[in-house]
């Protein structure tokens, strides 16, 4: 199987987040451009989507910015974008986001982040992506949601095993998302 050259990543597009996410987003992006890959994200100029961008571009890499029109229109993209794909919709973002990454990793965010992340998740659950994802956990962002998410599993609402991994640290982040085995949808390494 031929790798997408492309680490999708999700995270706030908000304003005033406090600086310590920033840093962690901007780190995220300079370890996908040190280790060859191409940033993928949603292409938006603020919060922690525009620091990992930042930060990638930063570090001599690329990004492709996937944005649906009407986003464009308002001019929500980055403007250092690399590429910038515009879709139609918000269901065709993610889908060409996650078409173009080996692997997808959650930074912290709101529920746009959280309704990437489940997606993903369950695209996962399904087979119908292969990649590895991953939560960054920055600071215990994620802590109750994933205690939530063991709970979900101990009561049988869903089989957590190897849907995702969970990082502390940004190189971390990034390792995962592109070392781990992927699995077929029957869970068999190929």
């Amino acid at each position: 199987m031929d790798k997408p050259a492309g680490i999708v990543v999700y995270g706030a597009s908000s304003a005033g987040i406090d600086s310590r996410y920033y840093d962690f987003a901007r780190e995220v992006g300079r370890e996908i451009a040190a280790r060859g890959f191409r940033l993928v994200n949603g292409g938006g100029r603020a919060g922690l989507m525009g620091a990992s961008i930042e930060g990638a571009l930063d570090a001599g890499g690329e990004v492709t910015g996937v944005l649906p029109d009407f986003m464009i229109e308002r001019g929500w993209n980055h403007p250092r974008l690399t590429e910038m794909l515009s879709t139609s919709s918000m269901h065709e973002r993610k889908l060409t986001m996650a078409r173009l990454s080996w692997g997808a990793i959650a930074l912290p965010g709101g529920v746009g982040t959280l309704d990437e992340l489940f997606e993903i998740i369950t695209w996962r659950q399904l087979g119908l992506y292969e990649g590895n994802v991953v939560i960054a956990n920055a600071f215990g962002f994620y802590d109750l949601l994933l205690d939530h998410l063991r709970h979900t599993d101990s009561e049988h609402f869903m089989r957590a095993a190897d849907l995702w991994q969970v990082a502390s640290t940004p190189a971390e982040a990034v390792a995962m998302a592109i070392e781990r085995s992927v699995y077929s949808a029957s869970g068999e390494k190929y």
